[in-house]
């Protein structure tokens, strides 16, 4: 489909095939479209609405051109779509870490900071981390330590095409929708919360579409109804599992999976200064109740979703035993003493 024909089924509100979205997004990142038509083609799939089968053929595509990193396929991804305004601490990155401790393999895909004070790759460098090592150390590193992280503007070079329009257009499109999702080691275990329960179909639906194996979908609310991209300890949380094709859906509270209640007050980040306090004292035990609980319900998830655990509650006990015995913050050491180790190589290999 040419440019002239796809703007013109748009301009009707019609939905792209897979197979029309994914030869689009490529023409998009190989620079063979103005700005004014990718202004024009964004806007106007966020006016439709995207399916999951245009999201499903746009991921294809991004993670096409993404310079690929093999990790083999037990590797789990952990991430939110962010844009909740919760303003809590960096959840979904402590409990990569404490599930990493517990055997689940971390292949972490995340960016700075886009609608909160601190991103993912924000906290992970005020811990201490290098987030932009090579892939062939970052696969090493994973080798290693069962934890990698990958930087997405390093994985995601042809992004650099669209960001000036997605800057001057102003407002959310499908690209904000893929980095959950466009992870460059193509990983089929993903636990991924959303900021708004319309997107939980999307996401479901858009994994199925590209072979996911196993996947968490969550969307939680706080005591007052407010969302969430995280499993909530403020409220219920829906869990939408999709497993070797079937999907289940159920709704949780913390109580079912013998967690405490707490008020999202609680739960409130900081500057990348305060979140990675934080999260280093969840793993050496001094944290609250509420901060550590937040952090091993989804850690819980990853386990199963990595299938170390027969459910999520078997996941519960293993993080809980990871975090009591030392074992998460010994590994945690670990990971950064890895990461110094393989940064300091690169930077003497440039010398």
């Amino acid at each position: 489909m040419d440019q002239h024909a796809l703007l013109q089924t748009l301009l009707a509100g019609n939905d792209l095939t897979g197979n029309e979205m994914e030869s689009c997004m490529t023409s998009i990142m190989n620079g063979e479209y103005s700005d004014i038509a990718i202004g024009a083609i964004l806007a106007l799939l966020q006016k439709k609405g995207v399916t999951a089968q245009e999201l499903s053929g746009a991921c294809r595509s991004m993670v096409d051109k993404a310079i690929k990193l093999d990790l083999g396929p037990a590797a789990v991804d952990t991430c939110g779509t962010g844009g909740d305004h919760s303003g809590t601490f960096n959840i979904s990155t402590a409990a990569a870490f404490i599930a990493c401790s517990a055997g689940a393999g971390i292949a972490k895909h995340g960016n700075r900071s886009m609608t909160s004070q601190c991103g993912s790759a924000d906290v992970l460098e005020e811990l201490g981390m290098t987030i932009d090592l090579p892939p062939e150390l970052t696969a090493e590193m994973y080798r290693l330590t069962g934890f990698a992280f990958l930087f997405a503007p390093l994985y995601h070079p042809a992004m650099k095409t669209v960001a000036p329009v997605r800057k001057a257009l102003g407002i959310r499109t499908i690209f904000n929708m893929l980095g959950p999702i466009a992870n460059p080691a193509n990983v089929k275990r993903q636990v991924i919360g959303v900021n708004t329960p319309e997107l939980i179909d999307l996401y479901i639906d858009t994994l199925h579409e590209n072979g996911c194996q196993h996947a968490l979908v969550i969307h939680g609310k706080t005591e007052n109804g407010a969302p969430m991209d995280e499993a909530s300890l403020c409220g219920t949380t829906i869990i939408t599992e999709l497993l070797d094709g079937d999907i289940i859906r159920h709704v949780a509270t913390p109580e079912e999976f013998g967690l405490s209640r707490c008020g999202i007050d609680e739960l409130k980040g900081g500057s990348r200064k305060e979140n990675a306090n934080i999260i280093r004292a969840i793993l050496d035990g001094s944290a609250s109740r509420a901060q550590t609980e937040a952090v091993l319900y989804p850690a819980a998830m990853a386990c199963y979703v990595a299938g170390i655990a027969s459910c999520i509650d078997d996941g519960l006990s293993q993080v809980r035993d990871a975090l009591e015995s030392g074992t998460a913050h010994t590994h945690l050491t670990r990971i950064m003493s890895v990461n110094r180790e393989l940064a300091d190589h690169c930077r003497s290999k440039a010398n």
